[in-house]
């Protein structure tokens, strides 16, 4: 009950910031955001969205492959969407619907939890860490570049800062087999609770997959990071595309920045980063200085787009009856 309650609390809190941008930005610079619309570039937007979303299967399938589990790609695709749509409207960082492509993995294929849920935490692994080196990235373009205040500069360099820690601490732990998870397990004490401690041989058994994967599965992690890189490649594009549609020609930094406050909307926990990405795309405008109405016009093209995933996946999971309690219980 407490959860529904701070969920419903964050979901209120991302509506009022929602409204307050559309009062705050006149509906007209919006408007005239949308009057560049072509129906050219939208379906070129949609159909570069769509290889981007087969490339993340693709690279989940990689893993799993290189886990000696061959799944069809189609159903992988259906599993895909069905996290996305999960994710996207739980406040879990965007990683709410990972035990529920592990559980479809379990249920569908007879694949044993732990390696399936290994194959998922891999997956995320690999697009949180390279997605923090690219934030990395345009925190020194954005410090180099462009005029900031110095209480933004000082929470920017503590971010670049503590991203940087993070990503050296999971490759760093997991190479030397101690086990980024583990380690953090332990140092939070959580060995110690006894409602906490039964899990800890759980973890070990799921990062035992981890660690062979980044240790010693070499041709698996460059192949999978070079479909990354295929993705990040695409999104520029992508939102190059976005951009056009709302007659605003982006130069490669503006994109980088986009991108990244993009990323770091989805990072706070909120229900589909509802406030979030408006704000976050509104303070992309205000840095490059361009009409506000712009980073509002692509939040709703962005929205427009994951709301299609959304569907998609969430559709799937209705469709075979297959409930969240159930997931839960299944896989505690």
């Amino acid at each position: 009950m407490r959860k529904i309650k701070s969920e419903l609390l964050s979901a209120i809190i991302g509506i009022i910031i929602v409204i307050f941008l559309f009062w705050y930005i006149k509906v007209e610079e919006i408007l005239k955001a949308f009057s560049y619309f072509s129906f050219d570039k939208l379906i070129l937007f949609i159909i570069v969205s769509i290889i981007m979303m087969l490339l993340h299967t693709l690279k989940w399938s990689i893993i799993l492959k290189s886990q000696g589990c061959k799944i069809p790609f189609p159903k992988l695709f259906i599993y895909k969407l069905a996290g996305f749509g999960v994710s996207y409207v739980t406040p879990a960082a965007h990683m709410g619907g990972e035990p529920v492509r592990a559980y479809l993995l379990k249920t569908n294929h007879n694949i044993p939890f732990k390696k399936a849920l290994s194959s998922v935490v891999i997956d995320k692994s690999l697009d949180l860490s390279l997605n923090g080196f690219f934030a990395c990235i345009t925190i020194l373009i954005i410090l180099a570049n462009f005029t900031v205040s110095e209480r933004t500069a000082t929470l920017m360099v503590l971010s670049f800062f503590a991203m940087a820690a993070a990503i050296y601490s999971f490759y760093h732990l997991t190479i030397t087999e101690k086990g980024f998870f583990t380690t953090c397990f332990r140092l939070l004490r959580l060995n110690k609770w006894k409602l906490t401690k039964k899990y800890e041989k759980d973890i070990k058994g799921m990062e035992l997959h981890l660690i062979y994967f980044f240790k010693y599965n070499k041709k698996g992690f460059r192949d999978t990071s070079l479909v990354f890189l295929l993705v990040w490649i695409l999104m520029f594009f992508e939102y190059k595309l976005a951009l056009l549609l709302l007659g605003y020609n982006a130069s490669f930094v503006a994109i980088f920045i986009v991108l990244s406050l993009v990323g770091l909307a989805y990072i706070i926990p909120v229900p589909a980063a509802l406030g979030a990405l408006e704000f976050g795309q509104s303070s992309a405008s205000a840095i490059l200085r361009v009409s506000k109405g712009i980073g509002l016009a692509l939040s709703i093209i962005i929205r427009g787009r994951d709301m299609i995933w959304v569907f998609l996946g969430l559709s799937y999971l209705a469709l075979h009856k297959i409930k969240f309690k159930n997931i839960a219980g299944n896989n505690k």
